[in-house]
């Protein structure tokens, strides 16, 4: 019975209001059915294990590290970006979806080798406009290259563009706007809810700074500007190498480079403003690390450091989360044709974190249990496999599943297998759908009800 009770009590998030918007994850190379080594690929969450499966479109999409992809709250793929276009769920470039961050950066990696774009990861954000159904906007990045003898190329500006779907039929309606223009850092672009559980704050680090630009979005678009000073300024070499991430209930950032300290931030979702800050080391020991990323676990306790040849484990809830550290993997030696390594990080909707091979390879590694101690949390290198090398390219999705303070939900619901079981399993009846305040199932002869009481769920015998 109890472990019927949990079993409700993780789903029923699900069952009340899908919301599948990170179930369709695009990577690859535009399909050339004359070469092997090509071709776009999706990784579909609603199977489980998650399938990766070729996908052909019409245009030339190459996937690389600006990456970028939103679904409907059932989960079928709407539109997804490479940093150059805008393609909807056939592949195909929507009206007005050509040419996102225009200038001589978007000419060498989208016209010329026609690679992707890459503003560092992650550099691209696609939220639904709180409070409406047909308009999404698209943040990014983009870069600014100054030619020789002063060579150089870095963000310089957060842009926007606005896509609209009516009756199924999208098209951007604006494009490339300019939010902000300033130095900015490659990458490290993440969203987080507000505490009323509509609105989102945007965060996005200056370069070379530990000065944070907050933005406030709401129905009316970007409605405010906040700036604030804080933490260990990472070294200019790392710029690029690491990742910034939040805890998936929101309170928690953890911004990573190699070799540095582990800086934790503690964010409050009211005022969009950091209101701690505690640094915690790594012991490499013998081991190197030239590269780096970072996942929280579904429960906000473990986080993951990816270092390029092992990860490593720390427990955030530990009064000594440096001394809490567990090697939890350290790379087999395994070369396909270069060393598959472990690097950015991203938390699927099945609460499985997935971390990017490094590079363009055919493997994504998969933590199965983040939220377990020590190896128990199962680290399977390689453990999803593409018919075709990613781009290296792993797209980036904030929670979107997290709700108000008061009632924040669950980020994640591990995905039913769909393998025929080797036991029989009870039928399942759920009525009324759709509910806000009370469902009924059955399970058999059995008859369950759920209420939701003062932000609360409650489950048990009818």
């Amino acid at each position: 019975m109890k472990k019927l009770l949990f079993f409700i009590l993780w789903i029923l998030p699900g069952i009340i209001s899908a919301q599948k918007q990170d179930y369709n994850w695009v990577i690859g190379h535009d399909y050339n059915f004359n070469d092997e080594n090509y071709g776009r690929i999706v990784i579909n969450f609603h199977t489980a294990p998650p399938k990766a499966n070729y996908f052909v479109g019409n245009e030339n999409m190459n996937m690389y590290i600006t990456n970028a992809s939103i679904s409907d709250s059932i989960g079928d793929l709407l539109f997804y970006t490479n940093g150059c276009n805008i393609a909807n769920e056939n592949g195909q470039v929507i009206p007005n979806g050509d040419d996102l961050n225009p200038g001589d950066y978007h000419y060498s990696l989208c016209d010329d080798i026609g690679r992707g774009y890459t503003a560092g990861y992650p550099s691209a954000i696609i939220l639904q406009l709180p409070e409406n159904d047909s308009i999404y906007y698209l943040f990014h990045g983009s870069v600014l290259y100054i030619p020789p003898p002063k060579e150089d190329a870095y963000v310089d500006r957060l842009l926007h563009s606005i896509v609209t779907i009516s009756n199924n039929n999208k098209y951007v309606l604006e494009k490339n706007i300019p939010l902000l223009v300033d130095s900015l850092a490659g990458g490290e672009m993440n969203a987080v809810k507000h505490a009323n559980g509509k609105d989102w704050w945007i965060i996005l680090p200056r370069r070379n700074s530990n000065q944070f630009y907050v933005f406030l979005f709401t129905k009316d678009g970007i409605v405010d500007t906040l700036m604030q000073t804080m933490g260990n300024i990472p070294p200019a070499s790392k710029e690029g190498y690491g990742q910034t991430v939040f805890s998936p209930d929101g309170t928690k950032m953890i911004r990573y480079f190699p070799y540095e300290d582990i800086m934790n931030f503690t964010f409050d979702r009211s005022t969009g403003t950091f209101t701690g800050y505690s640094t915690f080391s790594v012991n490499y020991g013998s081991d190197i690390a030239t590269q780096g990323g970072c996942g929280i676990s579904p429960s906000g306790q473990f986080l993951y450091i990816a270092a390029a040849f092992q990860v490593y484990q720390f427990d955030l809830w530990a009064s000594n989360v440096s001394s809490s550290q567990i090697k939890v993997a350290v790379w087999d030696g395994f070369v396909d044709p270069i060393a598959i390594l472990f690097w950015f990080c991203q938390m699927g909707p099945d609460c499985k974190i997935y971390i990017e091979g490094g590079g363009d390879t055919r493997y994504y590694h998969i933590i199965h249990n983040p939220d377990e101690q020590g190896l128990a949390c199962n680290v399977e290198q390689r453990g999803l496999i593409f018919p075709v090398p990613s781009g290296a390219s792993i797209p980036y999705f904030p929670n979107y599943r997290l709700g108000p303070i008061d009632n924040p939900g669950l980020p994640c619901s591990p995905i039913v297998a769909t393998q025929q079981p080797s036991v029989a399993v009870p039928a399942c009846s759920v009525w009324p759908n759709p509910a806000s305040e009370q469902l009924h199932f059955a399970l058999s002869d059995r008859q369950y009800q759920a209420h939701r009481t003062h932000g609360c769920v409650w489950a048990g015998a009818a």
